[in-house]
Formats: structure tokens, C-alpha cells, sequence
């Protein structure tokens, strides 16, 4: 039975139908008919996530779901409500700004809106990752969206950023991610001292460039599935992949990042060694 913990990349292998459903809870959830990028967006994304991004109760999109599927009794199923969307309430949200935020000025404050970006069906996750490693110390990144971006917070917050969130109507969403803590730092490259380089001959290579996004990220992602042990992958692109980085780092992959030259940036891809 459908649960809140699936990711909606489970969801649509096993029920592919119920895209029509996730898009009638939230116009955003329309992107996930690209199966480039469902396969990167969707396994970041749980259902429960899906229900907050949309500002219903998960137990809501849960009945509607299951019953899409067949897995409930159709009699059941209460109607999807447009007039209850909105903050689905989240009790770990703050009303009052936290104390980090208090003083911070204008000058400290980077801001990005994507609304229109979203209006237009891009993917804005590349331009959010380049204005957060842009940050100097200090700053702080401020984030407009017509939809709260549950995801966004792992992403951001293994980054060492806290969040604030403010909903101010019902498709216009204000966040301010800030450092609470000294953070590590966001750097392209995250060799660590437990990460294992790759034996000599045993470096896998692939050249991306020209290629459409987000084609080069999952042709990358696909050959780390199929690496062997002591194997490494060096990617050979015509950019810095910013929005590749973090599935690396959620996958357990280290990554270093260099220019040979111009117009060619190369990613030396290895996976970090059981710590222990």
C-alpha cells in the first residue's frame, strides 16, 4: 500500500497513471511527465513531501492516491479541496524570525525569485545551488517561490543551513536559508581523507558536452550505478554541474572539480571509503 515515506520516483515506476493525480494537487508536479527529469527529481521527493509542497494533509493525498490505485474503497476517498490548501501545518515552523535573522542588512542578503522561472516550466535548482555558493560569510539567501520547496531543506541543510519559511499567500512563499552554525563551507569539491581514489587503469571516462539538460546528469548518474570497486568516473563538461554535486553527495560519492582548460571543466568522481 501506497505510504507517505514512498518517493514519488517509486510511486510512478509502479503506478505511472497517477502523474494526472499529483499534477491536479499542485500545477508543479506537471515536470514530473519529463522522465529525464522525474528520474532526477523523484527519488528526492517523498510523498509526504509531496503533500506539504501542495499544502493539503498527507493522509488527503494518501486516500486519494490509494484510491487511484485501487487500494482503497472508493467510497472513502474524501474530494481533493483547493480551499484547504495552503499551509498543510507544519508544527517545527517558526512564527517569529529567529534571532540569526534579526539584525542582518540588505547588503547581506542575497536574493533569487523563481516564480517566473517556475511559471515557465524550468527547473531551477541550477540557478538556486549557484547563488548559494556565491554566498560570502555572512549572507544570507533569501528564496521566493510559488510553492514551499520541501526538498530544498535537506539539500541546503547538509550545507549547513538552517531555514526560516514564510508563506505570504497562497501560491507565494518566502525563505531564508542562513548559516546558525559554522557550516564547513559549500565547496565544489568534497574529496575527504576517507574518500578512495581510484586505482591507476581503473578510471572510467565519459565527455558530456553539447548535451542537453539534464541529460549529462543522469548519463553520469547511470554510469556511477554500474562502477565497480576501486572504480572512480571522470566526467569531461563544458560546465560546472552544479546541480549534479549534491546527488553526489547524498549518494556518497567525493568530487573534485578542475579546469584544464578553457572551455573544458573535468569531475573526478570516486566513492568514499566505509569509514571504520
Amino acid at each position: 500500500m501506497i505510504s507517505a515515506d514512498d518517493t514519488v520516483a517509486r510511486l510512478l515506476e509502479e503506478h505511472p497513471e497517477v502523474v494526472d493525480v499529483l499534477e491536479e494537487f499542485h500545477a508543479h508536479f506537471k515536470h514530473l511527465r519529463n522522465t529525464l527529469l522525474r528520474k532526477v527529481m523523484g527519488p528526492r521527493v517523498t510523498v509526504a513531501q509531496a503533500a506539504r509542497i501542495a499544502g493539503v494533509p498527507v493522509e488527503e493525498m494518501l486516500t486519494v492516491l490509494r484510491r487511484a490505485v485501487g487500494e482503497s474503497d472508493p467510497a472513502s476517498h474524501p474530494a481533493i479541496s483547493p480551499e484547504g490548501r495552503g499551509d498543510a501545518g507544519d508544527p517545527s515552523r517558526e512564527e517569529t524570525r529567529p534571532a540569526a535573522l534579526a539584525a542582518v542588512p540588505d547588503s547581506r542578503q542575497v536574493h533569487i525569485d523563481v516564480r517566473e522561472d517556475i511559471a515557465r516550466g524550468q527547473e531551477p535548482f541550477a540557478r538556486i545551488m549557484a547563488a548559494v555558493k556565491g554566498l560570502r560569510e555572512g549572507d544570507v539567501f533569501v528564496l521566493r517561490a510559488p510553492f514551499e520547496p520541501i526538498p530544498l531543506y535537506d539539500v541546503l541543510g547538509k550545507r549547513g543551513f538552517a531555514h526560516w519559511t514564510e508563506s505570504l499567500g497562497a501560491a507565494d512563499w518566502r525563505l531564508w536559508f542562513y548559516r546558525d552554525a559554522a557550516p564547513g563551507g559549500a565547496a565544489t569539491s568534497s574529496a575527504a581523507p576517507g574518500s578512495q581514489a581510484p586505482a591507476p587503469g581503473r578510471l572510467v571516462r565519459i565527455d558530456v558536452r553539447g548535451l542537453e539538460p539534464p541529460q549529462p546528469m543522469v548519463l553520469v548518474l547511470e554510469q556511477l550505478e554500474g562502477l565497480g570497486a576501486g572504480q572512480g568516473l571522470e566526467v569531461i563538461h563544458d560546465r560546472r554541474p552544479l546541480l549534479l554535486y549534491p546527488q553526489l553527495d547524498e549518494r556518497g560519492f567525493a568530487h573534485d572539480t578542475d579546469e584544464p582548460e578553457a572551455g573544458v571543466v573535468r569531475i573526478l568522481i570516486r566513492r568514499k571509503s566505509a569509514t571504520g
